[in-house]
């Protein structure tokens, strides 16, 4: 698999883990929690590093975080 491709299937994935994680996460271990928080953060890190190498080498390509991560707001369940 190419890295385009693999980037693509993260992505999904991504998207149904993140359904996952509201709907049942709160039955993940402190341990699965923090490797998935790990496991995000080195990937953030590299994706960060890659950027900058392309900003580097290119005029006028900005990126669309200003060299800074998004903000995200923290979710907040509603009582039912």
């Amino acid at each position: 698999m190419d890295i385009h491709r693999a980037v693509k299937a993260f992505i999904a994935d991504g998207k149904d883990l993140y359904h996952r994680l509201r709907s049942s996460g709160e039955g993940l271990s402190d341990l699965d929690l923090v490797a998935l928080r790990e496991q995000l953060y080195i990937l953030d890190t590299e994706a960060g590093h890659l950027q900058e190498l392309k900003d580097s080498r290119s005029d006028g390509a900005e990126f669309i975080f200003s060299n800074r991560p998004p903000v995200v707001q923290p979710f907040s369940r509603k009582a039912a």
